[in-house]
């Protein structure tokens, strides 16, 4: 999953500090969250699951934040599960887009991940340029343009790309693992399977047609692409609530759906 706002730990006024940082609120409500969500499972799984779902959701992450690199975004943040109570943040490079500007962070909750771009909208560096009203008066919006490092700035098929990008990277996982199984050891086999059926999973959940998810992302590009007007905030926001909700039921509230498609993927293909 990709978005353009930035995450809530990350002060708009400044760049995060460098160096490792460690929340332990963060970590022990996560903790305290994570056993009330998972406590039955917990017993019951041998961490397997949550080492492999994490690998999965570095993979796809990296799909955003290699593809947004590539066409000239800004990345501020990288954060693996949610919650997150760990960062590390290398020492800030004022020469532009570095991957020295990154923030990698990884979470207790394990929901999935996201990738923050840095955001006309969110960031006081961009004082003539955003259209937030300043002073009384509305600021006219700058035109979108492929060299600025604001996502929203890029063209419709670069963030289509972009939003594609994690979807993309666990797809091919899959392929790769999946195509290479029949030529490996006993060993290797048990390890590596699991990891291509989740990848699987991660990509078909990541592809559902709901905003903030990346298949909501993709189609509002494409309507974008297609119409030239992009959807309106409004618009966006009521999109993004309603995904949320959606994800609470379906991942949250009833959780037996997900093991199905798990179980009916790894019959199918393993």
């Amino acid at each position: 999953m990709e978005l353009n706002p930035p995450s809530p730990d990350l002060d708009d006024d400044k760049e995060p500090k460098s160096g490792l940082t460690f929340n332990l609120l963060n970590l022990v409500v996560g903790l305290a969250i994570f056993v009330w969500l998972f406590g039955s499972d917990i017993l019951e799984d041998d961490g397997s699951t949550y080492l492999y779902l994490a690998i999965v959701v570095v993979i796809h992450e990296l799909g955003h934040v290699i593809f947004g690199k590539s066409f000239g975004c800004f990345v501020k943040e990288m954060q693996v599960f949610f919650l997150s109570f760990i960062s590390y943040k290398p020492k800030h490079n004022f020469e532009g887009s570095s991957w020295r500007n990154i923030k990698w962070s990884l979470g207790v909750l394990p929901l999935g991940g996201v990738t923050v771009f840095k955001s006309r909208g969110s960031d006081d560096d961009a004082d003539d340029n955003n259209n937030f009203e300043k002073g009384g008066s509305a600021m006219a919006p700058a035109p979108a343009h492929e060299n600025s490092p604001y996502i929203e700035d890029k063209p419709a098929w670069q963030r289509l790309l972009i939003s594609a990008a994690g979807v993309l990277f666990n797809f091919v996982t899959f392929l790769i693992v999946y195509f290479s199984l029949p030529i490996m050891s006993e060993q290797c086999r048990d390890l590596l399977a699991p990891l291509a059926g989740m990848s699987l999973v991660i990509a078909f959940l990541n592809i559902l047609p709901v905003y903030p998810l990346d298949g909501g992302s993709i189609l509002f590009a494409l309507y974008e692409m297609i119409t030239g007007k992009k959807p309106s905030q409004g618009f966006t926001r009521v999109c993004g609530w309603i995904g949320f909700i959606f994800i609470i039921l379906f991942f949250w509230v009833f959780p037996e759906w997900l093991g199905g498609l798990l179980k009916s993927v790894f019959g199918l293909f393993f």
